[in-house]
């Protein structure tokens, strides 16, 4: 596995109470590409049952936008596996909170739609965001957006559209490999100094120093 390693980033919307999926979105690339680059789609699935305004409110999914581009779930999870096929990417798809992955494999599976794809965990960037909070003592309350903010990165598009979630889950996650690369290497820098002599080798010690506690921050 390298940089050329394409990823899937998953994200679904839920009607409320009765979690009934209403919108899956996808975001496929690798970090080698440009974000341009990436594949987006997203599919809107018809709950059969009217949608609670809390959520037309939180996700700005009408019920007409329903009636006019809700596909079925067939539809989906054939346009899926194709992309799935084609761009082969890491088995476990990246998510923003955990259980997305099953909770759609686990509808498709109530409709006998055969989806041999993904593995039996997920890539938790919220789980990765917590630890690294919780290591550097650190609140680790926060949306995506506002974590995004941590890594000077701008959600791009709509909160709550699975799309645009998957989308930034994505971008999010590739800052945070970059970062924690870049870091890593900064540090293996300076543990193979020694024998070196003068300012330079005393340089990349302090930053070292001061780097190391910070890994992920």
């Amino acid at each position: 596995m390298d940089q050329y390693t394409p990823f899937l980033s998953l994200d679904l919307e839920f009607n409320q109470p009765s979690r009934r999926l209403i919108q899956v979105g996808v975001t496929l690339g690798s970090r080698m590409q440009s974000e341009e680059e990436w594949v987006v789609r997203q599919w809107l699935l018809d709950p059969q049952e009217p949608l609670a305004p809390e959520i037309v409110a939180l996700t700005g999914i009408t019920e007409a936008e329903l009636a006019s581009h809700a596909v079925p779930w067939e539809q989906m999870a054939r346009e899926l596996a194709e992309l799935l096929t084609q761009h082969k990417p890491f088995i476990n798809p990246v998510t923003w909170g955990g259980g997305d992955s099953e909770a759609l494999r686990t509808g498709l599976r109530e409709r006998s739609i055969e989806f041999p794809f993904f593995g039996r965990r997920w890539v938790d960037v919220k789980t990765c965001h917590t630890f690294l909070a919780l290591t550097h003592g650190r609140n680790p309350s926060g949306g995506l957006r506002s974590v995004m903010q941590q890594y000077k990165l701008r959600f791009a598009g709509t909160p709550h559209r699975a799309d645009h979630d998957a989308f930034n889950t994505l971008r999010l996650f590739f800052a945070m490999l970059d970062r924690q690369q870049s870091l890593d290497a900064m540090v293996m820098l300076a543990k193979g100094v020694e024998g070196w002599s003068g300012d330079t080798a005393g340089t990349i010690r302090t930053l070292a120093a001061a780097l190391e506690p910070k890994l992920g921050k």
